[in-house]
């Protein structure tokens, strides 16, 4: 559960962040005193988008089954993979302008004296949080069994719970704690969770072809090392962190393989054609100007 742990963590730190620049914002300003009500409606109904949301994924995992169940456990994977990395993407992007736009957004509204716009304005953002921890752990979510949906709701409570902690202690340490650091850090382990989605849907695509004896190269069932003696992976330590970082202790080169192209895909995405669609974007503007 050390993966959901630390997505519900993560995603909802960034939603705390968002209600408090929220919350700061209304606060600075008497006629923003009356949106504080809105902003807590805001927040209940994008927590129930997510809810709704969770609960829709594993209502639908008891309708399907065999082969139907299998692949769509894949394509959450894979999915769930491909929008951890654009989410990065994004936050990479826009991150930095984020208050911006969520002050003006609410500034528009405060000045129109439409007071369910903040409300709107707050769930859109904390049903994007929320929406992002549902998907993350959409695979997970999908094999919940009779068993092991108590102990993923408690493992989901203390991650809030941590979060909430870890936001308490950032609000009043700023001096010797730093926002971009923790965001920093957590974007690249969330860049390896990626990594880990990835390798488990790719895994699980290969081993369903093999159920219909399709012609795989025998070198790619082969294993690539086996460092087991040291570190297995079935240990809780190498458990933890094939959830997080992908780790194998006898990967097949397969998983070798496609561990590779995610991260390759990965530098070509953050290192060739973001600066390249960058600077683009520059020369447009100047040619504007």
């Amino acid at each position: 559960m050390g993966q959901t742990l630390f997505v519900v963590w993560r995603e909802a730190m960034e939603a705390l962040l968002v209600i408090g620049i929220l919350y700061a914002w209304l606060n600075s300003f008497p006629e923003g005193q009356k949106g504080k009500r809105y902003l807590l409606l805001g927040v209940a109904l994008g927590s129930l988008l997510a809810v709704f949301l969770a609960a829709s994924i594993y209502g639908l995992s008891n309708l399907l089954s065999g082969d139907s169940y299998d692949l769509f456990l894949i394509a959450m994977q894979l999915t769930a993979a491909v929008l951890i990395v654009q989410m990065v993407y994004w936050m990479n992007q826009h991150g930095r302008h984020l208050k911006q736009h969520l002050e003006q957004g609410l500034s528009k509204q405060v000045q129109q004296a439409n007071w369910l716009g903040v409300t709107l304005i707050t769930a859109i953002a904390i049903a994007r949080e929320g929406s992002e921890i549902v998907v993350f752990l959409s695979s997970t979510i999908f094999s919940l069994t009779s068993a092991t949906v108590l102990p993923f709701l408690l493992t989901c409570a203390l991650g809030l719970l941590l979060a909430f902690a870890t936001f308490y202690v950032f609000q009043f340490s700023q001096r010797w704690l730093s926002w971009p650091v923790f965001f920093k850090v957590t974007t690249a382990i969330l860049l390896c969770l990626g990594a880990s989605l990835f390798l488990k849907g790719m895994e699980g695509a290969f081993e369903f072809s093999l159920n219909y004896d399709w012609n795989v190269p025998d070198i790619l069932l082969d294993p690539a090392w086996d460092i087991s003696a040291i570190l297995d992976d079935s240990s809780p330590l190498g458990s933890l962190l094939a959830s997080l970082l992908a780790y194998r202790a006898m990967p097949a080169w397969f998983s070798v393989l496609s561990f590779a192209l995610y991260w390759l895909a990965v530098y070509l995405l953050f290192k060739v054609i973001r600066p390249h669609l960058n600077h683009l974007a520059k020369s447009q503007t100047q040619q504007h100007a």
